[in-house]
């Protein structure tokens, strides 16, 4: 085999037997090269043989064809490749350039390759089933809140783009954070796959088993509200807590109120809100502290301290926290 410049060997001029004289020719200037480049332009052919550039593709195309040999980086054999245009030839010999991406790879190779890639695609697939199957049979649901139970039950029976609508709406764009968040701890139980833009790394989309349908009604309960010190509004984030009186207190340094709690729900205190805290009064001494976003408001004040913000807004948080009091 007879290299011609250690990367491309055996190239050959294949030219169809019924070729006039004319056509030969025609071809043979088409083709000719020095030093891996084509020595004359289409343009002079074109005007020497008065011909149109359809007629020279046209002939080019069905009655020649440029042949040779391309080494393959994976094996260091040689494969042979056909160009029916220079255009074409050009493509293939750019792939023998150790600075290109794309090194040539034998027929024998891809295929290989194609073969591993397709293994590993189906590795990771049976093995995203199997975290997907664990998760049922070991019902990761529990490990959501009430919010995110809702949001995988609506999952089943919402497409994405519905289900975003959906969530806008209820929570508005400054809340609209917590409903990703949730999509993303759902997921992360492997109760879902989110599909992302691979641009942005928006979420675009998301994909289930199907099974999973099946446990719907037992993911979200609809459970009996019982009395309780701590309540939590989970559209909202707003902690509602009752402080209960210390009633053995045998030291001055005693806490005047003291108890115990349990959280119904997972409660997530996100850093850099500003919160409105107010404290009311009840019945033994005790007392009620609520803890809300300030965001909720339709003006967000700069100034922690009530008495600091604009006098048209003390009297805006002043009315929120009556009402909040009474409706306690």
């Amino acid at each position: 085999m007879e290299t011609t410049n250690n990367k491309i060997a055996n190239l050959k001029v294949e030219i169809s037997e019924n070729c006039t004289e004319k056509q030969i020719e025609i071809i043979s200037l088409y083709w000719e090269l020095e030093e891996m480049k084509f020595v004359n332009m289409a343009k002079q052919i074109i005007g020497k043989f008065e011909l149109s550039q359809s007629e020279l593709s046209k002939l080019i195309a069905s009655c020649s064809t440029l042949s040779f040999y391309l080494p393959c980086k994976n094996c260091n054999s040689y494969e042979k490749q056909q160009a029916k245009s220079k255009t074409h030839f050009l493509e293939l010999i750019k792939k023998t350039n150790t600075r290109s991406r794309l090194l040539f790879k034998c027929n024998h190779c891809t295929q290989q390759e194609i073969k591993k890639l397709n293994s590993e695609k189906a590795k990771k697939r049976d093995e995203l089933l199997l975290k997907f199957e664990n998760a049922i049979t070991d019902k990761n649901w529990r490990n959501l809140s009430k919010f995110e139970k809702g949001i995988l039950v609506n999952c089943l029976t919402m497409n994405f783009k519905k289900l975003t609508n959906h969530y806008g709406n209820q929570l508005g764009q400054s809340q609209f954070i917590r409903f990703i968040k949730a999509l993303e701890n759902i997921a992360n139980q492997n109760l879902l796959l989110l599909e992302r833009d691979r641009r942005t790394n928006y979420i675009v989309g998301f994909q289930k088993l199907e099974r999973l349908s099946d446990f719907s009604e037992e993911i979200f309960v609809q459970e009996e509200v019982s009395e309780s010190s701590v309540e939590v509004d989970s559209e909202t984030n707003e902690l509602k807590f009752k402080l209960v009186i210390n009633k053995n207190q045998y030291h001055p340094d005693s806490p005047t109120h003291a108890g115990t709690f349990t959280l119904k729900e997972r409660i997530v205190l996100e850093p850099d809100v500003e919160y409105i805290y107010g404290f009311w009064p009840r019945a033994n001494e005790n007392l009620y502290v609520t803890m809300t976003p300030l965001e909720n408001l339709e003006k967000l004040p700069i100034q922690k301290r009530i008495s600091d913000q604009p006098i048209s807004l003390q009297k805006g948080i002043q009315d929120f926290l009556k009402n909040l009091g009474q409706n306690l």
